[in-house]
């Protein structure tokens, strides 16, 4: 697209809790990064959950252009939320939180000088955004098993760092499993299920890892959906390992395919959202194609 990133100043949103505070760590290394590339540069500090947001779209309000979320997947959904359908504003990705869920699908590396190589040589690219309901996400929302885990994951960050709660909240999950009966219309096809995982996403990872939607591209217009049917939990624990490495295509409880819009219906049930519970269903997601500007790797 014609732009020179070290001729913009990057201005950075960073949640220096995110990790279990590792970003903060990673930002002074960042910072190194910068200096020794006599890159120019400003940012701010979260002070509270939920706040990367309002300082995003403050930042663009000054002037800022090229706009960088410090943080794991919730601090880049909010920043994105500030900057989606905004076409003279690029984004930057400093992924360093615990599962940095989101830019593996972009190829984005999560180590303070790699990432902040991209920010300096990269090239922006136009990348697709979801839409559940009115919120914006940026990677996979769903309900059933990975609310189950998000839901269980949030009572051991307490206690514990890094995969550890993800791990846990995981095994919690297994044991207390939930299916949910949903009625989707994709595209204008119905299909009903009772359901252990119902996955909807622009991004291929979720969890911390697990490539619920392998084959998902964050610039082709479209949703990957991933549908688990009910089964016992021997089976599940038997299909796990598989869902976890994004082999479980075409196995027979999987149902897998790309729509553009998805309408649930199943009640009223809590939904996620780029890691983050607050949605409920029923709710139509729909797909936003471009409506991100990020710097991304060049391409090959």
């Amino acid at each position: 697209m014609g732009v020179n990133a070290l001729s913009m100043k990057p201005y950075f949103i960073v949640n220096p809790v995110a990790g279990g505070g590792k970003a903060a760590e990673k930002f002074e290394k960042l910072k190194a990064f910068l200096a020794a590339r006599r890159v120019d540069y400003g940012f701010c500090t979260t002070e509270r959950a939920e706040q990367s947001t309002e300082l995003a779209e403050h930042a663009y309000a000054s002037g800022e252009r090229f706009i960088v979320a410090v943080g794991g997947d919730g601090t880049i959904s909010e920043v994105a939320a500030a900057l989606y359908n905004k076409p003279d504003v690029i984004m930057g990705l400093c992924p360093f939180g615990t599962g940095n869920d989101f830019v593996r699908v972009l190829h984005i590396p999560c180590e303070p000088e790699e990432a902040g190589e991209v920010l300096v040589s990269g090239e922006p690219q136009l990348v697709d955004l979801g839409m559940a309901g009115d919120r914006p996400f940026t990677n996979v929302g769903g309900l059933g098993f990975d609310v189950d885990v998000v839901i269980n994951t949030e009572k051991y960050k307490g206690r514990f760092r890094g995969m550890a709660p993800y791990l846990l909240g995981i095994v919690r999950s297994l044991l207390h499993l939930h299916p949910v009966h949903v009625k989707l219309t994709a595209d204008g096809e119905a299909i009903e299920e009772d359901a252990l995982i119902c996955a909807i996403g622009n991004g291929s990872h979720f969890g911390g890892g697990m490539a619920a939607l392998p084959e998902a591209n964050a610039q082709d217009g479209l949703f990957d959906v991933c549908l688990i049917k009910k089964i016992s939990l021997p089976h599940l624990l038997a299909l796990l390992p598989l869902f976890i490495k994004g082999r479980h295509l075409g196995k027979k409880p999987v149902r897998y395919f790309k729509a553009k819009q998805v309408a649930i219906e199943c009640g009223r049930t809590p939904m996620q959202l780029d890691g983050e519970l607050g949605e409920y269903a029923p709710a139509v997601f729909r797909i936003m194609p471009g409506a991100l500007k990020i710097m991304l790797p060049k391409k090959a």
